[in-house]
This record gives C-alpha cells, sequence and structure tokens, in this order.
C-alpha cells in the first residue's frame, strides 16, 4: 500500500457519499412479477449500489485485486446509474421455500464483504480511519474465514484464536455494545398504514418479543411518515435478517391491516441519512397488495 499522502477534496467526499468515508449499500429485496391480471412469479433480488468514487478508484487500480474475483466481477458487471451510483445484481432467485431465502442472503452476505474490501482499500490508500477498534469480518475465499476489520489500518486482517475468546471485545464502522455489532434498520410502511394506538402498540410488542427471544439490544425505535428505523446490537453469531424479518413477520401477523412492506434496509456503516433512507423508499411498490398470514 502507498503511504497516506493522498488528499481528498469536497467533491471526492461528495462522489463517496459518506461524511467521512465511503458509503455503499446493498438491499435484498421481493420481487413480485405480475402478467396480465394476476401474479406471475416472486423472486429475491439482490443488488448493490456503490458510491461513484470507490468503484472508480478501485477500477483504476484493477491490478491490485488480481486475486480477487468477486470484485473483479462486480467492475466488470456494474452499470453507472446516476444518483443510485454503480449498480450491479447481486442474484436473483425464485422464491419457493426456505432454501430460496438461504440463497439470496449467502449472495447478499458475499456481495456486503466485497464492498467491505473495497470500502477498505480506499480507507487505506486516503488514511480515512485514525482508532484502533476491530470488528468481525468473516470470509469465506480464505482457508481461515475469520477475519477482523481493523479501522486503524483500514483494512481485514486474519484474527487469532484470542479474539473468539469470550472476553474479547470487538467494534465495527456504526460500533459495538456488550460483544454485539450495531445495525440500522428501515422498516417501509405499507400505503396507507394504520398508525393507531393498537398498530403502535402491536409493533412496540414484537419488537421486545422478538428481541428479547434473539438476544438483540433495541437501542431505539423511531417511526417517521412513510417508515420506522431501529438502532439494534445483533450478536456476532445471528444473521441481521433473521431478526428483522421476524420482527415484520410478527408484527404483520398480529394486527389486523399489514403494517411493513416486506422489503426493508440495512447497514452496519453508520446511521442512514434522509436522503439514502428516501433512495430506498421511492424504488418501493407502496400499492402492490401485501397478503395476511394464514
Amino acid at each position: 500500500m502507498t503511504e497516506n499522502k493522498k488528499k481528498l477534496i469536497p467533491e471526492d467526499y461528495a462522489r463517496m457519499w459518506g461524511e467521512d468515508g465511503p458509503y455503499s449499500q446493498v438491499r435484498l429485496c421481493e420481487e413480485t412479477r405480475i402478467l396480465d391480471d394476476s401474479i406471475s412469479r416472486v423472486f429475491l433480488v439482490v443488488e448493490a449500489e456503490i458510491n461513484p468514487f470507490t468503484f472508480e478508484y478501485v477500477k483504476k487500480h484493477r491490478k491490485h485485486f488480481a486475486n480477487d474475483k468477486a470484485i473483479l466481477q462486480l467492475l466488470d458487471h456494474a452499470e453507472y446509474r446516476g444518483k443510485f451510483g454503480y449498480v450491479v445484481s447481486a442474484g436473483e432467485v425464485e422464491l419457493r421455500d426456505e432454501g430460496s431465502k438461504d440463497f439470496a442472503r449467502r449472495q447478499a452476505d458475499t456481495t456486503i464483504k466485497t464492498l467491505i474490501r473495497m470500502h477498505a482499500f480506499v480507507i487505506d490508500e486516503y488514511g480515512l480511519r485514525h482508532d484502533t477498534e476491530y470488528g468481525v469480518v468473516e470470509d469465506q475465499t480464505s482457508p481461515d474465514s475469520r477475519y477482523v476489520w481493523n479501522q486503524e489500518k483500514g483494512r481485514a486482517e486474519p484474527a487469532g484464536d484470542g479474539f473468539w475468546e469470550r472476553t474479547a471485545l470487538v467494534g465495527g464502522p456504526a460500533g459495538v455494545k456488550n460483544n454485539k455489532m450495531r445495525f440500522f434498520f428501515v422498516l417501509a410502511f405499507v400505503k396507507n398504514p394504520d398508525l393507531k394506538k393498537a398498530a403502535a402498540i402491536a409493533f412496540a410488542q414484537t419488537l421486545k418479543k422478538v428481541s428479547t427471544r434473539l438476544n438483540v439490544g433495541i437501542e431505539d425505535a423511531e417511526t417517521f411518515q412513510q417508515h420506522a428505523l431501529i438502532t439494534a446490537l445483533i450478536p456476532f453469531e445471528l444473521a441481521p435478517a433473521t431478526f428483522v424479518e421476524g420482527v415484520l413477520d410478527e408484527c404483520n401477523a398480529a394486527v389486523k391491516k399489514p403494517l411493513f412492506q416486506k422489503d426493508y434496509f440495512v447497514t452496519n456503516v453508520k446511521k442512514p441519512r434522509p436522503e439514502q433512507i428516501m433512495s430506498f423508499l421511492k424504488q418501493l411498490p407502496l400499492d402492490r397488495d401485501i397478503q395476511m398470514p394464514l
């Protein structure tokens, strides 16, 4: 790596999307395909939006990633879409059973790890990290899948066995507490949601029930006109999707009319900015019908 002598101008930060570092996002959503006057098929779709600065800088230094097939494939297949940056499809599967969901989640997890490696390269090149906290990153491309995120060096590094002791303290981009990673979840309301007292109580009770069952810590839960924003501390052994999808399914089952769409946005980088949340919400089919669970 080069020494941290490179400088960023305001335009670079703007194209990086983050206030003081790179920001990208991975979306796992349900896509309903309608043929004539009926539903044809339902797919789970994984898609990534990469900030222009990171994508173009990594592409410029493509040789550095000669042995990283995932990044090379992303560079070859992503398309530039203006305000959405560089967009790439990370896979889709017809929704049939739990196997379909597992496949989609694996694709999303792999894409997240790929973007983290791209971000790490930019962070290291420009010296954007100055603390010494660590966070877990698992990389299935390595024989030893246990890696830690070194924020001081801005890259993933193999971890010694000591990091997996019960007393080890780990950290992440958005921080940790009690050895749990902080995540932010954006849940989109359905069109014309029933936000009366009964629905609010059902949401609060469901959030408490699911978080208690999964040992998730709830730091904050806010509701807005079109969405709810949850800040949660997720145990490292728990997939974030298990928590948020549990909240969605159980909350919708607890009320007469569903509150939330099945699509959601999740990040553990930093609290999403309003414009990022609106970008997510604008892509959702708010008028689609949502059936009650049987």
